[in-house]
């Protein structure tokens, strides 16, 4: 059955904005308009709903307007009545509140009727005017993301969750993000029909919203503006468990140089080997201020935890011994432990003792993770994280957290699935595991590393954890991953910093990108840690970015793509790939950019660095300067500039 309104809508201009914006709202026949000052920027906006037997469509008529402000500033909300002849037992009012200043237009679905299907049952079409090009940040994996860049929309692929673009001879820049709430999430696509679409995914068919975040839109012209302020808009009008990155402090443990486990030993890791790392790195006096032991030291059987502690066959001293040690014999300051979101990879042993003492769920193929429904799971958490600060554990890794799909799918909405989980860690982390620098119950934060968690229902609700991991793992056997590696990373901060500070991953300084993936995470802007084996660390890699005592020269935010770079793919086009940023220290303030080779044909890229690369730094044009740089391939002596002017260092 096919619902669609006949009744036509006459054009009507509705003025949503105070003099202070410029963007405003038109109805066009039923569907809506978006424009700024110089013209339409999206078009035949329509409401489409897919339930279980039927599709409902229709026109959009206005169904009132008021005024009000929030956390974001002041807005003017009207609201649009779908028409469904033959269906009056649904009710679909969409909401778009549009503020003043900054430019942003957030748009929430209230609803009431029957579920919509799991998949894709809210979605809202439009279409774009004039577009010229764009970046998209889509789901690579279910955990990571990737950029894409495309000259036409209908060329995206599916599952985007961000799109920033440009129009036809026009200036600024229009930003589009879908949100999540209320047990759905959102993401960006293209339909068999082509028209672009926000679509929301409950995938649990038993499941009927009522108040649903659609999307946040926003215009101007800093590019590095507008997705911190889409995001605030977007938290302010529907209010979420979690916090924005610029909300939260960041944790002191990732303020010093680090190293990891991981791809020094995989699964095959002992106490023996991480204590010969720490030696070595102790004997070349480089400074350490954490280490991290990643996957391999928990107890599990079947894929799925059974206790808390370390398996003794490879931990003899249990982690207390090994945490003592490095605390005591080697003065590590921070020492963390890696575990999964669910437990283990199939999650927690219903028959263990811990299993037994807390409150699983059932999820799906016998699989078993903590409780994710009203705090219920918390208890694991809590003992979990208070058992490892007992043995002098410092901080947590968080793996595995966009897997929650696999477990509840089916069973419990999404974002519900995500909201609860993530509360029962974030508050056990709270209270056990805290960082130094949470002064107040407004600026609280916490020592965990967020991983393999780039999805909305995972990073809308990070109240207390403020550093995630910003792309697919670093995978040194691979010349054409190392260079991905940095590709992605780059453009997926742009996403990610508004939650929190991306982590670039670890990497090894002896390979022959050493020095590229160095420069690669002092110019990040978040943690700095390797995962060297004993005996092949490289110190002139290391100790540029550090201090004596260990704490890492960091810049006062995260690394962005520059403005000439934004929109452009590097990894193809045989120009650098550069990342700009700032220090601010007591009478400085200094901006840095590094370039890099990610193109995987071109032997060679050349492009110029200039002053203007770092956004807002230089207000005067006349004080703008530029030098022409070439960059050979990773691990190649470096070419100079046709005028032989020296590379600025990042160091």
């Amino acid at each position: 059955m096919y619902i669609h309104s006949r009744r036509v809508v006459l054009v009507v201009v509705m003025a949503l904005v105070s003099a202070h914006a410029q963007l405003s709202i038109k109805v066009d026949r039923g569907s809506l308009q978006i424009q700024e000052s110089t013209g339409a920027t999206l078009s035949n906006i329509s409401l489409r709903l897919q339930l279980k037997e039927w599709t409902v469509s229709g026109a959009l008529e206005s169904a009132g307007e008021e005024h009000g402000s929030d956390a974001a500033g002041k807005y003017d909300l009207q609201r649009y009545r779908l028409r469904t002849e033959g269906a009056e037992s649904i009710q679909a009012t969409l909401e778009l509140r549009c503020y003043h200043s900054p430019e942003v237009i957030v748009a929430t679905l209230v609803y009431e009727g029957p579920p919509p299907v799991a998949k894709d049952g809210v979605q809202l079409g439009m279409q774009f005017n004039e577009f010229a090009r764009g970046m998209a940040l889509h789901r690579l994996k279910l955990w990571w993301l990737a950029p894409t860049f495309i000259s036409d929309p209908r060329l995206l692929s599916g599952a985007n969750q961000l799109l920033l673009w440009q129009q036809m001879q026009r200036g600024g820049y229009h930003l589009l993000v879908p949100l999540a709430g209320d047990g759905m999430v959102g993401e960006l696509s293209v339909s068999d029909f082509d028209q672009f679409h926000v679509s929301l995914s409950s995938y649990d068919a038993t499941f009927t919203p009522h108040r649903i975040p659609l999307f946040a839109y926003a215009f101007g012209y800093d590019p590095y503006r507008l997705a911190p302020s889409a995001y605030t808009a977007a938290f302010a009008a529907n209010p979420s468990y979690g916090r924005l990155r610029w909300q939260k402090p960041y944790p002191e443990v990732f303020r010093s140089l680090g190293w990891c486990s991981w791809n020094t030993y995989y699964e095959d890791v002992n106490e023996e080997k991480v204590l010969a790392s720490v030696r070595s790195l102790r004997e070349r006096k480089i400074p350490l201020g954490f280490v991290l032991v990643d996957e391999g030291w928990r107890s599990a059987r079947d894929q799925r935890l059974v206790g808390y502690d370390a398996d003794r066959s490879k931990f003899p001293n249990g982690l207390a011994g090994l945490v003592r040690t490095l605390h005591d014999v080697y003065h590590v300051p921070h020492v963390g432990v890696w575990h999964v979101f669910q437990g283990y990879w199939k999650g927690v042993d219903p028959n263990s003792d811990i299993g037994r003492e807390h409150n699983l769920f059932a999820g799906n193929d016998g699989q078993y993770l903590p409780d994710p429904r009203g705090g219920a799971g918390k208890s694991f958490y809590a003992d979990w994280y208070k058992f490892l600060k007992s043995l002098g554990v410092d901080f947590v890794k968080v793996d595995n957290q966009g897997s929650n799909p696999g477990f509840t799918n089916g069973l419990l909405p999404l974002f519900s699935s995500g909201e609860g989980e993530q509360q029962n860690v974030q508050e056990a982390a709270l209270e056990h595991l805290p960082s130094k620098s949470a002064h107040s119950n407004e600026n609280q934060c916490v020592n965990v590393l967020n991983c393999m968690e780039m999805s909305l229902e995972n990073a809308f609700n990070w109240r207390y954890s403020n550093v995630a991991r910003n792309s697919e793992d670093y995978d040194p056997k691979s010349l054409a991953d190392v260079k991905d590696h940095v590709f992605w990373n780059a453009y997926n901060a742009y996403w990610t910093a508004n939650f929190a500070f991306p982590d670039w991953d670890m990497f090894e300084t002896r390979r022959d990108d050493g020095e590229f993936q160095a420069i690669a995470r002092a110019i990040s802007g978040g943690p700095i840690y390797t995962t060297d084996s004993p005996g092949e660390e490289h110190v002139d890699h290391l100790l540029p970015l550090v201090l004596a005592n260990g704490k890492l020269l960091m810049l006062d935010e995260p690394g962005m793509v520059t403005p000439d770079g934004l929109l452009r793919d590097t990894s193809l086009e045989p120009v650098p790939l550069k990342v700009f940023g700032t220090i601010t220290r007591p009478g400085l303030k200094a901006g840095m950019v590094a370039a890099f080779n990610v193109n995987k044909s071109a032997q060679t890229v050349s492009g110029v660095l200039r002053t203007q690369d770092v956004s807002g730094l230089i207000e005067d044009p006349s004080r703008e300067s530029q030098a022409e740089i070439t960059l050979p391939r990773s691990g190649e002596e470096e070419s100079r500039s046709t005028n032989e002017a020296p590379v600025p260092s990042p160091f």
